[in-house]
């Protein structure tokens, strides 16, 4: 860039010198009588003037721009960020469910080996026998019911004792 302004440079001294003679300039109300190589000059002073009026023109249009896209791409990310923030509350929960589900299914394991245990010691000698009474009011099937279990132990006299765990309440 330097390299052609100095080019640019010694073009305008070249067209100078071979310019020496007398001009006169008429503006509408005044005459001036000057060297047509400050003419010259003049006019390419001018011209450049206005090249750099047109230019901060158009670079304060593009630094409007600029400042548009900026402001488009701060909203880009902060809506960026707030949908990434979305997903990984989203993941949490599920990730959160998963874990409630497979407790679920271990304490449903665990319920069925109980049972399943409960039921091998009923089978054994002794027999245990439970009665159920209900407090008489009637619910819907997906109600709960309230009952009260008594335990029995039947030893081989034929005699029904209560079972004594230390769990049942008077």
């Amino acid at each position: 860039m330097i390299i052609i302004a100095i080019i640019l440079l010694v073009l305008v001294a070249i067209v100078a010198f071979l310019n020496m003679q007398m001009a006169t300039l008429n503006l509408y109300f005044m005459s001036f009588d000057l060297p047509l190589w400050l003419l010259f000059i003049g006019f390419l002073l001018l011209g450049m003037l206005i090249a750099a009026l047109f230019a901060m023109s158009k670079g304060a249009r593009n630094r409007q721009v600029i400042k548009n896209k900026n402001d488009e791409l701060k909203n880009a990310e902060a809506s960026r960020d707030e949908a990434v923030n979305r997903v990984k509350q989203e993941s949490e929960a599920q990730l959160e469910l998963q874990k409630k589900e497979t407790e679920i299914q271990s304490l449903n394991t665990r319920l069925a080996s109980l049972e399943e245990n409960q039921t091998t010691q009923q089978s054994g000698p002794t027999s245990t026998v439970q009665t159920t009474e209900t407090t008489g009011t009637k619910t819907s099937p997906s109600t709960s019911k309230d009952i009260h279990v008594e335990e029995y132990q039947i030893d081989g006299t034929n005699t029904a004792k209560p079972k004594d765990d230390g769990s049942h309440k008077p």
